[in-house]
């Protein structure tokens, strides 16, 4: 595909664009959620019941991610953003909470889950970026929580209105290592086709009707495919 005629791309990244820098996926197999004891601290509701294991399961996280570094996946799309024609957009919806397309050099970066880079106190509403440490930082008497959105929590306010007008004006969407398939990313590639932009999926396997939804669908590893689609 020809991408040079494209003004409004938008570009969705789930897990699997991070899964060769060694962090694991959420869904697949061995993915974080396949562990109930991981997917039930991973419940807002948890953050009154066991909100210490809660705080320290995500520093743990926000840890390991410190020591990976940007895929040939993420390292792509920074450098398509960099040759992109004056005038043209290329916004990234990312599922991700790691970071790794910011630090890849991308600058229109949407974090549609939050970050772990970020903490914020539910007392005061407080949010700040932490120095690396042993222990998550306290506030107001308590740790400090991940500014991520867990199960049962609202996207921001901000990340879906960006992403919205994002999609209304879109010319392609491109998704990329997720199936897109839990709301409320579930709904993009539909607003996309709405708009009748061309729908493009990336991802190591495709899903069960995949093909009705998008236009193209491409099977295999972040890091082969994305490269070679955003050359």
């Amino acid at each position: 595909m020809d991408l040079s005629s494209y003004r409004r791309i938008v570009v969705l990244t789930g897990a699997g664009i991070s899964h060769a820098a060694g962090l694991p996926t959420y869904r697949g197999p061995g993915g974080l959620w396949t562990d109930d004891n991981l997917a039930v601290l991973s419940d807002a509701s948890a953050l009154t019941s066991r909100r210490a294991e809660v705080v320290a399961l995500f520093w743990s996280f926000r840890r390991a991610i410190a020591s990976v570094a940007p895929t040939a996946a993420h390292r792509a799309l920074a450098a398509f953003e960099e040759r992109l024609a004056p005038g043209a957009e290329l916004l990234i919806v990312t599922q991700n909470i790691d970071s790794l397309h910011q630090l890849a050099g991308s600058r229109r970066v949407c974090e549609y889950h939050g970050s772990l880079a970020h903490w914020r106190c539910d007392g005061c509403g407080t949010e700040l970026a932490p120095p690396d440490a042993e222990a998550p930082p306290v506030h107001c008497g308590e740790p400090m929580r991940p500014a991520v959105v867990l199960f049962g929590e609202m996207i921001p306010v901000a990340a879906e209105r960006t992403t919205k007008h994002a999609l209304r004006d879109c010319d392609l969407f491109v998704a990329i290592g997720t199936s897109g398939t839990v709301a409320p990313a579930s709904s993009f590639v539909r607003w996309a086709e709405l708009n009748g932009a061309p729908r493009v999926l990336l991802n190591l396997e495709i899903f069960d009707g995949a093909r009705e939804l998008f236009t193209e669908c491409h099977a295999g590893p972040a890091d082969e495919l994305v490269p070679r689609f955003f050359a």
